[in-house]
């Protein structure tokens, strides 16, 4: 027995097993994070779990797309044995004779990644049933796909290898002739103290035929015979790298094109190859100090990132960056907010809401007063653009059409107001004579539209790296990133025009024949933020009403128009404009505007994820108007989670959790402090208008938590029907009969 396990010991798998985990953390980690992703809980909550067993190509999930995941994984695949063995290969000088050494490394090597292999098809079979509701035939046939993809890759590396890498037996035989002019090569033993020190004992390995065969002495040879034959192939590997690298790059020029946009997985996939040969290539040449150099590559990458020449500073497209910078200083605020720039600004306002309240009289009764309604919509991906969508959609359908005619203002962040841009755009074309049918599910379906993968080829094949591409914007030039990615998307997702501007929308939202849209973005500076409309809002920027008894309180907000107008803030795309709102970290780059000092800004969600707090200033500020000509106020909020939960249970804590408690519970608690302070915010709201203010709550239920849609920019089939599910919950069918109700008064 013991005899039994010595050879199991010795055996070339377990030996290769070993040195993975005692000298390659480095390369092992790839397989863990993935490891953890596909069949943990790691990536449920933004769908990076989904994404892996759901992958997407040409706008399909099936049989091709599974095959490019194959073509990727195999990529990997084969870069992991590839580094491996030329890290490791002067290890076992055995394999210097074999026919075809690298192949039976790879054999003897596939540990590892056969347990990633069992545990990727096992959680996707889970995953399609659970999700997409597939049966076995489709599900054996995708992962077919899978398998082909996979085994193409394996050949095709196998032909190339095949037809470069030499064995030690066909350099002697190429070298013959000067071998025999030299005699005889001399014969070397390997009793050296250094040598013996870098080899591993092996006594069995696993031959092609599946065979279990022991090893044989190669003391016979040169030793420099064996590392002549090591270099080659060596060489011929850091030759695939190069080629895969190239085509990595290359990629980015086609990043609109839809046949280029592969699964997010397979990119993934090939990216990871890409980082385990950068890693490995810096393993072999510091040899015992591969750890340090890979640690200064990423510092110096790092620092190098800083300097827009290399293209890595994301922008807001429109504005004007070759210009004097906007001075972002307490001087400029205040001149800004001023008190005779709020009363303008007011003033500016009045044939606004005039407009407005013209637009909603009853002409059969016109001494009766309209009710005013506000749209809220939270942030969370595509799960809260398509909770809005069809949220919204139900309310217009009560309204009998003219949900979008009583709404004055609409507000949110991220993923809400995707929606709500889009169903504003469409509202205007019906406006403007198109045949638009706002309750149509096709908008759903649009909406809801995958741009993950896009994004995602973005940031592997252009963004980390050099994003040297470039395009132009009248005359302006705009580096290409995976924010451009995401509008150019989002505009060919839902057939939106993606040189649409702010400024655009100025004279319909002015005569009151669209509701005002007012985006806001964080500052990431001071953790003000930016208001964005195509009108002056100065009275957003600080508190001037009855109760602000002191014009020094803290200005804590920017009219983004005004401040940057000689920037050229009229020309600011929309789309531009909504993804500063949605900008979730990672998914999304964090723009640079066009100030001095700069300032970068990320998701309005972080201040306010469902956009009261621009609702209740604008109320604060026109509460007399809204008193005196209104019936009352009705703000409409969609948020794609539920405002009232349980309080969540304590549980034991380590010590690293204890450490990380203050920060993951503001993390974790935000929306809920944001929820408390509006809650009093609109209680005070209510007093000012003498009790006229109705407050009409939608929230994403589900009846399992595990069934709730992932917050991201993919959707499985799940999640979309779990959403169109949410209509009929009993909450919601509440809300509705209420809002029906108000409707009618």
């Amino acid at each position: 027995m013991l005899t039994f396990f010595k050879d199991i010991y010795y055996s070339f798998p377990v030996q290769l097993l070993l040195i993975s985990f005692k000298r390659h953390q480095f390369l092992l980690f790839f397989w863990i994070f993935l490891f953890a992703i596909v069949v943990g809980k790691y990536g449920a909550g933004i769908g990076t779990h989904s994404v892996l067993l759901d992958p997407e190509y040409l706008g399909n999930v099936g049989y091709l797309s599974f095959a490019v995941v194959g073509i990727g994984f195999g990529a990997m695949f084969v870069t992991w044995n590839v580094v491996m063995y030329i890290l490791n290969s002067h290890r076992f000088p055995f394999m210097a004779s074999l026919q075809f050494p690298l192949g039976m490394f790879v054999l003897n090597n596939a540990i590892i990644p056969l347990v990633f292999f069992v545990a990727y098809f096992a959680s996707v079979i889970h995953f399609r049933v659970k999700y997409e509701y597939q049966g076995f035939a489709q599900i054996l046939f995708e992962l077919l796909g899978f398998i082909a993809g996979f085994v193409l890759m394996i050949l095709l590396t196998a032909v190339y290898f095949n037809f470069t890498n030499k064995n030690t037996g066909s350099i002697i035989e190429e070298n013959k002739e000067r071998i025999r002019k030299k005699k005889a090569m001399r014969r070397v033993q390997f009793n050296q103290t250094m040598e013996r020190e870098h080899l591993n004992r092996v006594d069995f390995y696993i031959t092609n035929k599946f065979n279990i065969r022991h090893t044989r002495t190669v003391e016979h040879y040169d030793p420099a015979l064996h590392q002549l034959v090591f270099r080659r192939h060596h060489w011929n590997a850091f030759i695939a790298f190069i080629l895969s690298m190239t085509a990595l790059i290359c990629m980015g020029f086609f990043l609109e094109n839809p046949f280029f946009q592969f699964p997010i997985a397979a990119t993934g996939f090939l990216f990871l190859s890409l980082l385990m040969s950068m890693f490995g290539m810096f393993l072999y040449w510091t040899s015992g100090w591969g750890s340090a150099a890979v640690i200064a590559f990423l510092l110096l990458a790092n620092y190098l990132t800083q300097f827009d020449v290399f293209g890595f500073q994301s922008r807001a497209y429109g504005l004007n960056y070759n210009t004097q910078k906007a001075a972002y200083n307490l001087e400029t605020f205040r001149e800004l907010s001023s008190d005779s720039a709020i009363a303008r600004d007011k003033e500016y306002f009045q044939p606004i809401l005039e407009n407005w309240l013209r637009k909603n009289t009853d002409s059969h009764n016109p001494l009766r007063k309209p009710k005013m309604y506000f749209v809220n919509v939270s942030g969370g991906g595509l799960r809260a653009a398509m909770y809005s969508m069809v949220m919204l959609q139900q309310c217009d359908s009560l309204a009998k059409g003219n949900l979008f005619d009583k709404t004055f203002l609409i507000s949110g962040a991220s993923g809400g107001m995707f929606a709500t841009t889009y169903l504003r755009e469409l509202f205007l074309q019906k406006k403007n004579g198109f045949p638009v049918n706002l309750s149509d599910r096709h908008y759903t379906e649009n909406i809801s539209k995958d741009v993950l993968n896009p994004i995602a080829l973005s940031i592997l094949s252009n963004d980390v790296l050099i994003p040297f591409h470039r395009f132009s914007l009248a005359d302006k030039k705009y580096s290409v990133d995976r924010g451009y990615i995401f509008e150019k998307f989002y505009c060919n997702n839902t057939q939106f025009p993606f040189n649409k501007t702010i400024s655009d929308y100025r004279s319909d939202e002015y005569n009151a024949k669209i509701p005002l849209l007012i985006y806001h973005s964080t500052i990431m500076n001071d953790s003000r933020r930016y208001y964005i409309s195509p009108h002056p809002v100065s009275f957003l920027m600080r508190p001037h009403g009855k109760k602000a008894f002191d014009n020094k309180l803290e200005i804590d907000a920017i009219d983004f128009t005004q401040f940057f107008k000689k920037q050229g803030s009229d020309s600011l795309l929309v789309t531009s404009a909504m993804r500063m709102n949605s900008t979730f970290p990672f998914f999304f780059p964090n723009s640079v505007l066009p100030s001095e000092p700069s300032t970068y800004v990320m998701d309005g969600g972080a201040l306010d994820n469902f956009g009261v707090e621009t609702t209740l200033r604008f109320l604060n500020t026109f509460g007399d108007w809204i008193n005196k000509n209104t019936s009352g106020v009705v703000i409409i909020q969609m948020r794609d989670s539920e405002k009232f939960e349980e309080p969540r249970a304590s549980e034991r804590k380590t010590v690293f959790a204890r450490i990380a408690d203050p920060l993951g519970t503001v993390y974790t608690n935000m929306e809920n402090m944001q929820d408390f302070l509006t809650d009093y915010r609109l209680d005070e709201m209510s007093e000012e208008l003498r009790g006229k203010l109705q407050f009409v709550l939608f929230e994403y239920t589900t009846e399992h938590e595990e069934d709730k849609a992932a917050m991201s920019l993919h959707l499985t089939t799940r999640d979309k029907s779990d959403i169109m599910k949410s209509v009929n919950r009993p909450n919601n069918v509440a809300a509705f009969n209420r809002l029906k109700g108000l409707f009618e008064e």
